[in-house]
């Protein structure tokens, strides 16, 4: 899971990091790619890998101007369109889909915010 994620990961980090700050910004690859392997620790349920990656997130963020409610809204967005492509990719397979759903979702418990589908359950 955590190799074909990170494009899809790429992605929408370099899309939504790049409206904030510019396309062309110096940095936009870096913290794009910093993200993303904070996600890929998470979803190789690396503890120490993910603490180191969410650190440099938060330095890089603040030295870009990014607010930390940036970075977590992003973290949602991650977290819906994950969801839609374990859906979409493992809809004849429902043992696979489970099995990504659940780590998606102890990924969702385990950030450093309450996402608001998690408030409202």
């Amino acid at each position: 899971m955590a190799l074909w994620c990170f494009p899809i990961i790429t992605d929408l980090c370099m899309e939504t990091y790049g409206a904030a700050i510019g396309g062309r910004h110096p940095s936009l690859k870096i913290i794009s790619f910093t993200h993303s392997r904070l996600w890929q620790a998470l979803i190789l349920d690396d503890p120490a890998a993910a603490r180191k990656t969410r650190g440099d997130l938060t330095e890089t963020a603040q030295t870009m101007g990014l607010s930390p409610d940036q970075v977590c809204d992003l973290d949602d967005l991650l977290l819906n369109e994950l969801m839609d492509v374990v859906t979409q990719r493992f809809h004849r397979s429902p043992v696979k889909a489970s099995v990504c759903g659940h780590i998606l979702l102890h990924i969702a418990k385990n950030l450093a915010y309450t996402p608001k589908v998690l408030a409202v359950a």
